[in-house]
């Protein structure tokens, strides 16, 4: 048995790669979570917590995420945890994609259908959220000053685009906040990994029984 606690960013995909595995289980948080550090240490380390020992190995499907996982205790089975900064890397595959995207594109702000159908790009929280607590031009000048230092916007596409529809809001967030436009297409690799593993460095680092997880054991070994 393996019970997986992850974003529901991320939902689709595992719930794809599952497909029909009875011996897998997995619950979700809501995505948007790393916006709020301490409010994601908090409900993971609660999730965490219900764990039990006959619900298998336990999985982690978080990256550091603003190092919301930094001190994340482990239960009696202990945990593996993923050696990424953030989801973007399991949307990208690997770490070592991540890092050549990092170095070729610095400064890139990363879409996905889940954040996008969630309302969570910028334009999202524009209109939907920054809009309705301060009036629009303050809306605006929040969220460009939120994503000042971006240069890019990247639409990773999964190839379950609803005809497009995902890669136009993309381009529209990019022509909106004046960034330049990428794309790049998903890789469902390490996906896989956190459902079926292997859960084995340098990937996954083991988090001992009643241990923390620490942030210079990830760093120096995902390499990130």
């Amino acid at each position: 048995m393996i019970t997986i606690i992850a974003c529901a960013s991320i939902k689709p995909e595992l719930e794809h790669i599952k497909a029909g595995a009875k011996d897998v289980q997995i619950r979700y948080l809501p995505q948007n979570l790393h916006r709020t550090p301490e409010k994601l240490k908090k409900m993971l380390q609660n999730k965490v917590n219900e764990v039990k020992y006959n619900d298998g190995k336990l999985v982690l499907g978080f990256g550091l995420c603003s190092n919301a996982i930094i001190g994340i205790k482990a239960p009696q089975q202990g945990m593996y945890v993923p050696c990424a900064h953030d989801c973007i890397t399991f949307f990208l595959g690997s770490r070592e994609k991540y890092n050549e995207l990092f170095r070729k594109y610095p400064g890139t702000y990363y879409l996905t259908k889940s954040w996008i159908g969630d309302k969570k790009d910028p334009l999202g929280l524009l209109e939907n959220e920054y809009t309705q607590r301060v009036g629009k031009e303050m809306a605006e000048e929040t969220m460009r000053k939120e994503i000042i230092n971006y240069d890019y916007i990247s639409f990773i596409n999964t190839l379950d685009d609803d005809r497009g529809k995902c890669r136009e809001r993309a381009k529209e967030n990019a022509k909106f906040f004046k960034k330049k436009f990428i794309e790049h297409k998903a890789n469902n690799d390490f996906f896989g990994k956190i459902v079926f593993g292997p859960h084995q460095k340098p990937d996954f680092i083991y988090i001992e029984a009643y241990k923390s997880v620490k942030q210079q054991e990830i760093l120096k070994l995902g390499g990130i």
